[in-house]
């Protein structure tokens, strides 16, 4: 059965879809022109010294792609600046501007399977098939841990085999958590059906894998996932914004997403792994998570819970770097580590794509730094953009 807030949630996409509403900040045209310079906002207590960093970074790419709207938030030392844009003449976003955050969501997730791990109600190298006891899994898929689930080696598609295509039917509604247990229990990783069982498997990147983690550790812990999030990450540190649902008071907030020749897309539906990608948030709070995951003791007003600050730690750490990357691999965070010779410090972070947004999230440990940057075009280029405003900051 659907949780009340994950109902509410596939609710409102529908509702949004059928109405076609759009965000007060949006107002575009399908295939809005294009404007020589982008529209732009900055406030801050760095705005002025940080202005020409983003503008030139992010101001142009947003010209030169037509792209909506963009936000940069930006927190250096615990000092928060804002920057929006529009690429078509619409306003444009800003702090409180509520985006689809997409697969940024994961590292909600494995914040809370690492605390359920330091509360000893889940066990990082046990089983699958102790978390699953009620399914008959396939011999090599009863291997798999629920650390293999987070770090992407447990050889899981990035997407269920028999999940509908269209992305308009591939929501919980029509393929609902039992037809995605179900799936579990018949899948088995590759090379399994010869009798192998080569775990953990190479790098592959997953929703999958991290839903079905957010299902089991929702399960250990005795609580939906929606509402641990709540419980343990966004009302401890008080960020109102983000939930998988958005509440009706917040939805003149809520950006309209588009895709290819800037025409308006329906929004994220919530899907039965809907831990790895639910999530809606704005600028302001995803800062405040940025702090917590950098240390902070308090974000944003907010004491940051202890348990919850060595939580994210633990998930970000490197566990390993996929063959042939660049970058090294955490419980859903990536560390890029850089050119030491240039002087360019690691950095942790996690992107998000739907059909209609483009996001990330960077942490730069080394600067005191959080750089999060959201565009509502799925082909904004964020990470790119995100870890060049980060590398770009310095006194």
């Amino acid at each position: 059965m659907l949780s009340s807030a994950l109902a509410l949630g596939l609710a409102l996409a529908a509702g949004l879809a059928a109405a076609g509403l759009a965000a007060a900040q949006d107002g575009v045209e399908r295939g809005g022109p294009r404007t020589a310079a982008p529209i732009a906002t900055a406030v801050g207590e760095d705005a002025d010294f940080l202005k020409p960093i983003i503008d030139r970074i992010v101001g142009g790419a947003v010209a030169r792609e037509a792209i909506p709207g963009a936000i940069v938030g930006v927190s250096w030392q615990g000092r928060r600046s804002y920057f929006g844009y529009s690429g078509t003449g619409a306003a444009p976003f800003t702090a409180e501007t509520i985006v689809e955050i997409g697969s940024i969501t994961k590292v909600f997730t494995t914040a809370l399977f690492a605390e359920a791990v330091a509360e000893g109600r889940m066990q990082p190298d046990a089983p699958l098939q102790s978390y699953l006891p009620d399914r008959r899994l396939r011999p090599c898929t009863a291997q798999i841990t629920p650390l293999q689930l987070a770090d992407f080696t447990s050889g899981m598609p990035a997407l269920p085999d028999d999940a509908p295509r269209a992305l308009a039917e591939r929501g919980i509604g029509t393929y609902a958590m039992d037809a995605f247990l179900a799936w579990v229990t018949r899948w088995a990783p590759e090379g399994a059906g010869n009798g192998g069982c080569d775990l953990p498997a190479p790098y592959r990147y997953s929703n999958a894998s991290v839903g079905l983690l957010g299902y089991i550790v929702a399960e250990r812990l005795g609580m939906p996932w929606e509402a641990l999030v709540r419980e343990r990450i966004t009302g401890p540190l008080r960020m109102g914004s983000t939930a998988v649902s958005v509440p009706p008071a917040q939805r003149d907030r809520l950006a309209q997403g588009y895709g290819q020749n800037n025409r308006p897309v329906m929004p994220w539906p919530v899907f039965a792994w809907y831990a790895a990608g639910a999530l809606r948030s704005d600028a302001a709070d995803m800062l405040t998570f940025g702090e917590a995951a950098l240390g902070h003791e308090s974000a944003g007003g907010a004491a940051v819970p202890p348990p919850l600050s060595r939580a994210l730690k633990t998930a970000m750490r490197p566990i390993y770097q996929p063959e042939g990357q660049a970058f090294r691999q955490g419980m859903a965070w990536i560390e890029a580590v850089g050119d030491p010779a240039a002087g360019q410090r690691p950095l942790f972070l996690k992107t998000g794509g739907t059909n209609g947004f483009n996001s990330v999230l960077v942490i730069n440990p080394g600067k005191d730094l959080v750089v999060f940057l959201a565009a509502n075009h799925p082909d904004s280029g964020a990470q790119r953009l995100g870890v060049a405003v980060s590398r770009q900051i310095r006194r």
